[in-house]
């Protein structure tokens, strides 16, 4: 009677199996934890975690490790490596942006990228990249001139023309502390997004991962995601007081929850203000309860 061989070493396991196993090693979690303001070298996304608690955190050192174990780990591991991308500054995106120029096949693993700030070389990224599907903006202040004509923003400019290049599925908008939606970069992105949702044919969800009220804005956006023709999930922060922002997203019937929480806490109390208001509205707390 034959027996049946067992494997005795990781190179042994199947591919399909090892590709699994290194992605559990790879693959960063979706926002990386924020260092403190006084580090020297801020390697990591400067925006606020999106999640009350966010699991602890794998370094790029850490994640690149298994890279190292063997040729056949580098060949499986390198484009599940790149799926996703981290740019928290200008000077990350530009030595990301010459490892794609070298090695135009890993574009083509690029799944997700998450922007730290807006700048043209993070643009030159998504433009480079063909085959991305969920795309996480922090949108920051324009240095040059908070207030001044968005025509100077170079790098806004070239953030929302790449971006109306793409088919996005997923999308994620946060911003930095001192990015004032009343300032000219976060009310030009803005408006420009929502130009580009009606090209976005599989947009399947939308993360407002900051506190979101309903301005001349942020409306154009809003009234843009209620006839996405595939939205099914809205995410946000609750509001503080009642706004009609995510009353006219849920008015898209393809909508198919809303999932509402506060930063660092777990679940929501039904009897805030936004929440009491609400209720007034069948459709949306019914969203909302299913979500959240």
């Amino acid at each position: 009677m034959a027996s049946t061989q067992v494997p005795t070493s990781l190179s042994s396991f199947p591919e399909e199996l090892l590709a699994r196993i290194i992605a559990y090693c790879v693959i960063p979690p979706q926002v990386l934890p924020v260092r403190p303001p006084w580090h020297i070298q801020p390697l990591f996304f400067p925006c606020p975690s999106s999640l009350a608690r966010p699991t602890p955190h794998t370094s790029t050192r850490a994640r690149f490790s298994p890279l190292l174990v063997s040729r056949q780990f580098l060949r499986i591991g390198t484009p599940i490596y790149y799926q996703t991308l981290h740019l928290p500054t200008a000077a990350h995106a530009a030595r990301v942006l010459e490892t794609l120029v070298a090695q135009p096949v890993l574009a083509g693993a690029v799944r997700r990228v998450v922007l730290g700030c807006v700048s043209l070389e993070g643009a030159r990224v998504l433009r480079a990249c063909e085959r991305i599907e969920d795309v996480d903006i922090c949108i920051d202040v324009y240095e040059a001139n908070p207030q001044g004509d968005a025509a100077d923003d170079q790098d806004a400019q070239a953030l929302c023309d790449a971006l109306d290049q793409i088919d996005l599925k997923h999308l994620t908008i946060r911003r930095t502390s001192d990015a004032y939606l009343t300032l000219t970069r976060p009310k030009y992105l803005l408006e420009r997004i929502a130009k580009a949702v009606p090209g976005w044919f599989d947009l399947e969800s939308v993360h407002y991962a900051l506190k979101i009220s309903s301005t001349p804005a942020t409306r154009p956006l809003a009234e843009a995601l209620s006839h996405a023709p595939k939205l099914r999930s809205l995410k946000g922060q609750l509001p503080a007081i009642w706004n009609d922002l995510f009353l006219t997203i849920s008015k898209n019937p393809t909508l198919e929850q809303i999932a509402l929480y506060v930063e660092g806490v777990d679940g929501i109390l039904h009897t805030t203000m936004y929440m009491m208001e609400a209720k007034k509205h069948a459709h949306l707390s019914e969203l909302i309860k299913i979500g959240t």
